[in-house]
């Protein structure tokens, strides 16, 4: 039986995923128990794949194509963006567990939106840390187009150290502390953000503490699941049956 085919970033470890946002696609294929398989590309063959496979581009900027691509076999589809995937599975495969409820695209969307206003503090720290886990046919690029985000200074020089680590750790924590208050006005036990149902927007959060894991210092990771009382470190232990890369 042909399966979906998760399109992934390579990793100077082999079998290892490490994006944040790839994450996001996987954990939902695995919550909904929908059998894939993972191709990994180096940064340079993105491109030039999805306009093979006629892959939508997920930005009017440079890059216009990034990664998560899926590829259904079933229907003949391509579908590019986490988010889109999300809503893809969810109604081609309607039998399955969802991960936006009904009638809640819209504050899916908005939560991205959101979500993603939070993650600057995390950036100064993972992205950096990012670069020495890719192959070196992708760490050129990699380099250039994250050390463009921070006006052209050296990913070595982005990493806060010093009082500027301390100030920089604890607007990090207060950008968890953010989402922890919106989670929290989900009323009932307040474990997710449906309450306690997982949805997209939890795997979202899961994929950017995964990609912690993945490449911060062992220490700093670990004080991150401590916070809001322990919330983080619960979501990812919920979390790790969904992480198996096939």
């Amino acid at each position: 039986m042909s399966v979906i085919t998760l399109y992934d970033i390579a990793s100077g470890h082999p079998g290892q995923a490490w994006s944040p946002n790839t994450a996001k696609a996987r954990y939902a294929l695995n919550f909904k128990g929908i059998p894939h398989k993972t191709v990994f590309l180096e940064y340079l063959e993105i491109e030039p794949l999805c306009k093979k496979i006629g892959a939508k581009p997920t930005s009017q900027t440079s890059p216009q194509y990034t990664l998560p691509v899926i590829y259904d076999p079933s229907t003949d589809t391509v579908v590019s963006d986490s988010i889109e995937i999300a809503q893809y599975l969810d109604a081609t495969y309607p039998t399955t567990p969802r991960l936006i409820p009904e009638a809640t695209a819209a504050l899916h969307y908005a939560f991205t939106d959101a979500f993603e206003a939070t993650l600057p503090p995390l950036l100064t720290y993972a992205l950096p840390a990012s670069l020495p886990f890719l192959n070196p046919a992708s760490q050129d690029y990699f380099r250039q187009t994250r050390e463009a985000l921070f006006g052209g200074r050296r990913l070595e020089d982005v990493t806060p150290t010093g009082e500027e680590h301390v100030a920089m750790w604890e607007k990090l924590k207060d950008a968890f502390g953010q989402i922890d208050g919106w989670i929290r006005k989900s009323g009932g036990g307040n474990k997710y953000f449906m309450g306690e149902t997982i949805c997209y927007a939890d795997i979202s959060v899961a994929g950017y503490l995964r990609w912690g894991r993945m490449v911060l210092e062992k220490e700093k990771y670990e004080e991150i699941l401590t916070w809001h009382g322990g919330r983080w470190g619960t979501l990812m232990k919920e979390m790790e049956k969904y992480e198996i890369i096939y």
